[in-house]
């Protein structure tokens, strides 16, 4: 569904891409986890063809984007989901219009369809009471919620969220996750993908995690086997986050248990 081969960025002064190769499978959820600015948001910009690279190729569900036209693309985009970092909302819309909006221009739904399928997202996200509200009057979270909704009113193959949880306290970040996952879970053919700085984000909300670090992938695997197993600046970059939880919080997070008897005293 999503693969990205040798992939280079530049900026003025900076090589922030240098060889990104990813593949995502459909149906997989994977999290891309690294250090603030890594370039984890300039590789989603490059998938959704926002941001040219200077080299490599780009393909969804196995078509190369680089080289379509502009209509090919945004056929190809109808199948695809984004939540931006801070919502992404149109301010001069409600969110119902925001959702609406996106589905009109992304699904052949009938104006009743897009309706339902409106509140019945809103509910999803706990907000079935902003659907005539504008952005200015949600709080950070609520922003979220409804991004998230708008990513998922098209019911696309592909959904992407990119920091979905980022400055957002633990409670709601665990809200914001549970709903994402309870809301693509109607499709076992649904395609996610999460972007994220936090870890312990990136291994609640999947089993594969891909370690973006100085313009490559520096890890891809299961992250319990990273943890375990990969290199040195992995193995810290994954776990320094888990050290020193309560022990039942670490059995809870399913930590693996060679990294539970080299911390914990059990």
């Amino acid at each position: 569904m999503i693969e990205l081969d040798s992939i280079a960025k530049s900026y003025p002064g900076v090589q922030l891409l240098t060889d990104i190769n990813i593949k995502v499978e459909k149906g997989e959820r994977v999290s891309i986890v690294g250090p603030g600015g890594c370039g984890k948001t300039t590789v989603l910009k490059i998938l959704l063809g926002l941001v040219a690279p200077e080299a490599g190729d780009v393909k969804l569900m196995g078509q190369s984007i680089l080289g379509m036209s502009s209509y090919e693309r945004e056929e190809i985009m109808k199948n695809v989901g984004m939540a931006f970092q801070q919502g992404g909302l149109f301010d001069f819309m409600t969110v119902k219009e925001n959702l609406m909006f996106a589905m009109e221009h992304m699904t052949s739904l009938s104006d009743d369809e897009m309706l339902a399928t409106v509140r019945s997202l809103l509910a999803g996200v706990k907000l079935a009471r902003t659907e005539n509200m504008y952005p200015h009057e949600l709080s950070g979270g609520m922003k979220r919620r409804v991004g998230i909704a708008r990513a998922l009113c098209t019911n696309p193959s592909v959904a992407i969220f990119d920091e979905p949880t980022s400055g957002l306290d633990p409670v709601t970040s665990t809200i914001i996750l549970n709903m994402i996952g309870d809301l693509a879970s109607g499709g076992e053919d649904k395609t996610l993908l999460v972007a994220t700085s936090n870890t312990e984000i990136a291994v609640r909300f999947a089993s594969r995690v891909i370690v973006i670090n100085e313009g490559k992938v520096a890890a891809d695997g299961p992250w319990r086997d990273l943890l375990v197993n990969g290199s040195d600046w992995v193995k810290n970059f994954l776990g320094v986050r888990f050290i020193g939880l309560d022990l039942d919080y670490a059995y809870e997070l399913d930590l693996p248990k060679p990294f539970i008897a080299q911390h914990w005293q059990v």
